[in-house]
């Protein structure tokens, strides 16, 4: 029952993180439209475009450094979160 419980824990952690991620995105494109009276603004994922369009947002290197520091924390943690980091990572080597 404590491992259950400690897995429930772990996905209710994920889950909050994922929304503040998506809150922050949502907040800062709403500021864009508001402060700078922006109709709108493109959001560039690993691509060259954000060369072309000078509204451009990149979140990539947000996004890495919270990776980095998700699988720093995720490969230190006690077992429940440390399992689910292996499953991750295996799954991975075995769908390349």
């Amino acid at each position: 029952m404590k491992i259950f419980r400690a897995y429930i824990i772990t996905v209710v952690v994920c889950l909050c993180i994922t929304s503040s991620v998506a809150a922050f995105f949502v907040a800062d494109e709403n500021a864009k439209k508001i402060t700078l009276g922006q109709e709108n603004a493109v959001l560039v994922l690993s691509s060259g475009d954000e060369k072309y369009y000078s509204d451009s947002v990149n979140p990539m290197p947000f996004i890495e450094n919270l990776k980095e520091g998700a699988e720093k924390a995720a490969s230190i943690a006690p077992p429940p979160i440390s399992n689910i980091y292996w499953f991750v990572v295996n799954s991975r080597k075995i769908m390349n």
